[in-house]
């Protein structure tokens, strides 16, 4: 008898946390809450249906798991909290936990009392089973539906900090209904809840901090061990007393989260697998334990119920606990849509059940049918339609627009400018380089020393703000790697990186899309971009085509809002940047109808033609002031290079690429000062934001004027196409 008890009891915890997983990763794929799959999977696998788990077999066994998996849970949800949420939105979350609490317990309470016939005290035990929202159901629900931070961080805080209070309050309801002799001895066994729960908590998370922060704890053992301390500490405030270690390890988790030792997201990412497989098999055990029979008592009243729950009483708690504060209705009301309950909720429930069940109390049945229905039609329904309903009350966060890029070298930095010019996002910079991150810090960008696969090290505000990555090491693996590690925070269609190798040689589970596999490493094209040997060409899309030569290599562009690395749609309107090697910029900067053939001895006449024709491609030039910055410069300091040469030139602030245009003159203007006439003139604008540039292509003009030969042919060849050809070959 005893071995059989011992397999019965051994197929109902293997069972649950096998099937409770599986049913997890279900969920997953099929988009849906877990809770929901996890209810019908523990109601199918109990004594209701297959009979295959039996709760009965584990007698206290049951209580010490819930006991344990909901101080896991906890512990958890307190390390994610954010500070920086409190300091927003605080007044609100204080309200929430306040009068919030006030109105969730006795509104429903109140309910319960007309619609049942139960006394007060048992309507205040169940008012209070549903006062809890829980972080085991809203941060997947909130890590799905991506609202905005300020709704975040009030669901977030609520859901973990309501949990203690909810339970203590109910533990309270629970004494005054069942085992107290006095009023107050409840009253006097909450306020030490309290302050133990406090104390330890406090004690513990920043005991477990200081132990971290002095490397006493290797790096490999430091999450077991802080599994343990949070258990630890769970188990020594119940010892002092009962029912105070929910708060404990919710205090433990805040402080050591708030504290941020080094392998804080190690330890996040750790306690989040636990606390998913502590939810999937505390809901299994809990739902095969519930009797179908119970739900079908509760009838229409309990359908009513729970209508004025979600429908009057959840609105009631945050038009309460938001009234004066800067939300506004459209976020109101969402909070108003949103207070799944969960595993909290669930185990109280089963708790009090067994306890009520064992003294021979008739309200056992009811209170855990009622809870768990609140459970399953508030996560089946907002779990469901909360991305609807965020869309349609346009609560949806924005998307992350922020890059973080891997390498501060030249070409690093010359990327990061035109993101931040043409698309407009900010771009972080990191290298473990020193002198590569002081460097791009003078230029004036963001720029952190650090190493980009250890994610915690990153700085919470440029973290928080990341969308993008773009790994540009010369070392493909490491740029690999460092996609791997950011994709668990980012969908893979965020992730770009360099690598030298074609997408079909390697791994095909590699996270990150490969651009620019064409190229040579980073380092070697921030070389021959320091050097000359190449240049990076910014210019309107629906241009760019007459400018992909050989040895152009498309980069990045943004159109319609939309950044594209490698792959283009060149017929919409845009921003791109190309790279190309070459020995000579001028030829990407002159358009076929920038060449002008005519008879004049007014530079007036040149500069006017020459500018009208500008403008055809380039509206965005003003007109009236480039023309009188040209004129008074050719008048005062005429800008004849030799040979007949002359490059009138001027900076101009609406330009974003530069513009050339070859005038070719016969007839010859003799220039202020000047005994030799110019007879072949390069007009040259250039964006005042590029100074750089801009000597670039005075120097290739140069070249051209010292040429007497190249300039014969020039004037003899009269096809555009072949002028620019032969300007390629200076």
């Amino acid at each position: 008898m005893d071995m059989e008890l011992s397999y019965l009891r051994l197929s109902t915890i293997v069972l649950s946390i096998f099937g409770g997983v599986l049913l997890s990763v279900l969920a997953r794929h099929m988009r849906i809450p877990a809770i929901a799959p996890l209810l019908v999977g523990g109601v199918l696998l109990g004594p209701e249906v297959f009979g295959v788990i039996d709760t009965g077999s584990l007698g206290e066994g049951l209580r010490l798991i819930i006991s344990l998996s909901v101080a896991t849970i906890l512990f958890e949800g307190g390390l994610t909290l954010e500070f920086k949420g409190i300091k927003k939105v605080g007044g609100v979350i204080l309200r929430m936990l306040t009068l919030g609490v006030l109105v969730t317990w006795l509104g429903t309470a109140f309910f319960t009392y007309y619609l049942f016939d139960v006394s007060i005290s048992m309507a205040l035990l169940a008012g209070s089973l549903i006062i809890v929202t829980g972080p085991t159901v809203i941060t997947p629900l909130l890590n799905r539906v991506k609202v905005k931070e300020n709704l975040h961080h009030i669901l977030h805080w609520e859901g973990v900090l309501i949990d203690p209070i909810g339970v203590f309050i109910a533990i309270l309801c629970f004494e005054w209904y069942s085992v107290s002799s006095s009023p107050l001895e409840p009253l006097t066994h909450f306020g030490l809840r309290v302050l133990v729960g406090v104390v330890v908590g406090l004690m513990g998370g920043f005991g477990t901090y200081w132990l971290l922060k002095k490397d006493w704890i290797p790096e490999q053992q430091a999450n077991i061990f802080v599994l343990a301390m949070a258990l630890f500490l769970f188990g020594i405030s119940d010892f002092f007393v009962h029912e105070s270690g929910i708060l404990t390890v919710v205090v433990a988790g805040f402080s050591l989260g708030w504290k941020k030792p080094m392998q804080l997201r190690h330890i996040q990412k750790f306690k989040s697998e636990l606390t998913e497989m502590a939810i999937a098999i505390l809901f299994v055990l809990l739902s095969a334990n519930l009797q179908l029979e119970n739900f079908l008592k509760l009838g229409v009243v309990g359908v009513i119920l729970i209508a004025l729950v979600m429908f009057v009483i959840r609105p009631l708690n945050v038009a309460v606990s938001t009234f004066g504060s800067t939300l506004s209705l459209r976020e109101k009301l969402f909070l108003s849509w949103i207070a799944p309950r969960g595993v909290v909720s669930g185990s109280m429930a089963s708790l009090f059940a067994i306890q009520l069940s064992r003294s021979g109390s008739s309200t056992a049945a009811f209170l855990e049918a009622f809870t768990f229905s609140i459970i399953g039609i508030t996560v089946l329904f907002q779990g469901l339609f909360s991305g609807g309903v965020a869309r349609v009350l346009k609560v949806k966060a924005a998307p992350k627009q922020g890059w973080l890029i891997v390498g501060a070298h030249y070409f690093s930095r010359k990327v990061a400018k035109f993101i931040q010019l043409s698309i407009g996002s900010k771009c972080v910079l990191i290298d473990s380089n020193d002198d590569a991150v002081r460097e791009a810090q003078k230029e004036g960008f963001t720029a952190i020393q650090g190493n980009a696969t250890a994610i915690e090290t990153i700085p919470d505000d440029i973290f928080t703000a990341t969308g993008n990555i773009l790994a540009l090491t010369d070392n493909r693996a490491l740029n690999q790697l460092i996609c791997e590690k950011w994709s668990e925070h980012l969908s893979r269609d965020h992730l770009y990186r360099w690598s030298s190798k074609p997408d079909e040689e390697e791994n095909s589970r590699a996270m990150g899309t490969i651009v620019w596999q064409n190229l040579p490493n980073p380092s070697r094209i921030a070389y021959d971009l320091r050097n000359k040997e190449a240049t990076l060409i910014r210019t309107k899309t629906d241009r760019a085509v007459s400018k992909i030569l050989p040895g152009t290599v498309p980069l990045i562009a943004q159109q319609n809002g939309f950044t594209a690395l490698d792959n283009f749609n060149w017929n919409s309107e845009g921003e791109a940047l190309l790279y190309q090697q070459l020995s000579s910029n001028l030829p990407f900067y002159v358009h076929l109808d920038h060449i002008i053939d005519m008879k004049t001895d007014s530079i007036d006449t040149l500069l006017e033609t020459a500018l009208e024709q500008a403008c055809k491609i380039h509206p965005e030039i003003p007109y009236e002031d480039t023309f009188n910055t040209l004129q008074t410069r050719e008048k005062n300091f005429p800008t004849l290079l030799g040979n007949g040469v002359s490059v009138p030139h001027a900076h101009c602030t609406t330009l974003k690429e530069p513009v050339c245009l070859i005038v070719r003159n016969p007839q010859g203007i003799i220039m202020n000062g000047d005994h030799e006439p110019s007879r072949l003139f390069f007009v040259t604008l250039s964006p005042a934001a590029d100074p750089e540039l801009h000597l670039i292509l005075l120097a290739d003009i140069a070249k051209i004027a010292s040429d007497e030969e190249l300039i014969a042919r020039l004037f003899k060849t009269p096809e555009a196409e072949r002028v620019i050809d032969l300007l390629r070959e200076v």
